[in-house]
């Protein structure tokens, strides 16, 4: 009798123990805000100092070939919540922003309708209130310091500039943040808290998105006075002075001699640890997705990406190739590094793939499921990644110009304003210090056809007519 009922019980156990076993993951998203690719520890960094980020990335798979959707901030962050090219979305500079139609099947939404618990904490910058496409307009149950603008006033409380203590310009978006404050508080502190608070109190089963997306380490550079200091010493200590390389004209800063950025990126790491921290103490850590990405290449006047070339506002590979990792601890194995080539878009189908999510019918996206790839070490089909940055500044080493990288590791860039073309094999030359367009005719004319097909089939002339009449409409 006793065997009869344990059988039983098994029998009808069964199907309640496989359906705990396949209990949908929570997923971290940590987006930092122009860090550069070999900013961290884990990827050569020798004054920055990233253990937390280290170990975490130690617990999953570092991608060494990771990319962004855009040299810039708006256009990235809507790419990475909806799978589309930003160019799908008329987006390409910062002050564009996502339409209303291509908001509303966004990740935060298609989480939630699942069961999720979703919550943004930092930098949103990619709506605006009037189009209702805000983090709590697309699926975010919470939002906390997200809103229109870029970044604070001040990256210490009460986030302002303004003498008479009101904030400047969209810092408006920051008002909630400035209650509960004290002086010192530094903002990346504040929105770990956050954070932290909202993990330390979820109640219920249902599974956890948090975005935390970071306003460090942008312009403007504040950082902690001890850190600075600490920082200062270091260098000090190291030896280390100061070098550039220049290329076409531009000083691009090749050594890191900064402490400010030193300090600020600290203090992201120290973010990191207490957020993990937290989840562990909750029970959450295993069967976490984190995800860690940085939306574009660095500032670099002041920030070095050596030994790659531009940074931010560039298709060179400093302002578009990105330090990226993903750890799950219950289902990816730990401590790998892949070369496999990964977009930003990828995020979107991956975050839907780990949580059983269908992508909803007709909508279009341009990202791949990393899933075999991160569980068993499968292939990432090579496809070929563009770039589109007609801006006219001259800034960090770039000129206005869009690019496109082939399956085959060329990389053909086209430059507006009567600057010559540049094609580059970026398998052996990553750092793109030789120009094959004149060894390479072929390859540089065929490269050329894909780009110019790609921007034409978004609407775009090679001329940038339709896309400045766009970019009009978005400021």
């Amino acid at each position: 009798m006793k065997t009869r009922i344990l059988l039983l019980l098994g029998f009808y156990l069964a199907p309640l123990w496989a359906f705990a076993q396949k209990k949908k993951p929570n997923i971290v998203f940590f987006l930092v805000d122009d860090l550069g690719y070999k900013d961290l520890g884990v990827y050569g960094a020798k004054l920055y100092e990233t253990p937390n980020i280290d170990k975490l990335s130690r617990a999953g798979v570092r991608f060494t070939n990771a990319y962004t959707a855009a040299p810039i901030c708006s256009p990235t962050r809507a790419a990475v919540l909806t799978g589309k090219h930003p160019l799908r979305m008329k987006m390409w500079h910062a002050p564009h922003f996502i339409p209303k139609e291509d908001s509303k099947q966004m990740l935060p939404k298609l989480l939630s309708d699942q069961g999720y618990s979703s919550w943004h904490v930092g930098k949103w910058h990619l709506g605006t209130p009037k189009d209702h496409t805000l983090p709590q307009d697309v699926g975010f149950h919470i939002n906390i310091g997200g809103g229109i603008s870029w970044g604070p006033g001040s990256y210490f409380w009460p986030y302002k500039t303004n003498p008479d203590g009101s904030p400047m310009g969209h810092q408006r978006d920051h008002a909630p943040l400035r209650q509960g404050g004290f002086e010192g508080e530094q903002l990346t502190d504040r929105l770990t808290r956050e954070a932290v608070n909202l993990i330390e109190n979820h109640k219920g089963d249902n599974p956890v998105y948090l975005n935390l997306w970071y306003y460090s380490v942008h312009n403007r550079k504040e950082a902690k006075p001890e850190l600075v200091e600490k920082y200062k010493k270091k260098i000090k200590r190291m030896g280390t002075k100061k070098s550039v390389r220049v290329h076409m004209g531009d000083t691009l800063l090749a050594s890191e001699t900064n402490p400010l950025y030193a300090a600020m990126l600290e203090t992201v790491d120290n973010s990191v640890g207490a957020v993990v921290k937290a989840l562990k103490k909750k029970g959450m850590y295993e069967n976490t997705l984190f995800i860690f990405y940085s939306d574009n290449g660095p500032t670099t006047n002041d920030v070095p990406c050596a030994p790659f070339l531009g940074g931010k506002n560039t298709t060179y590979e400093a302002g578009v190739r990105m330090p990226a990792f993903m750890t799950w601890p219950k289902e990816v194995p730990k401590n790998r590094v892949s070369d496999e080539r990964i977009i930003i878009m990828d995020v979107f189908n991956t975050v839907l793939a780990a949580t059983d999510t269908p992508i909803p019918e007709k909508v279009e996206n341009d990202g791949i499921s990393l899933m075999p790839h991160l569980k068993d070490n499968a292939s990432v089909p090579r496809r070929d990644f563009y770039w589109y940055f007609p801006d006219t500044r001259r800034m960090y080493g770039g000129r206005a110009s869009a690019a496109v990288l082939g399956k085959d590791g060329h990389k053909y860039i086209h430059f507006y304003k009567g600057y010559a073309p540049e094609l580059y094999d970026i398998d052996a030359d990553k750092a793109e210090r030789h120009d094959l367009i004149s060894q390479k005719p072929a390859k540089a004319k065929a490269l050329q056809k894909k780009l110019n097909d790609f921007l034409l089939g978004y609407g775009y002339d090679r001329m940038d007519k339709q896309i400045r009449k766009a970019g009009k409409n978005r400021q």
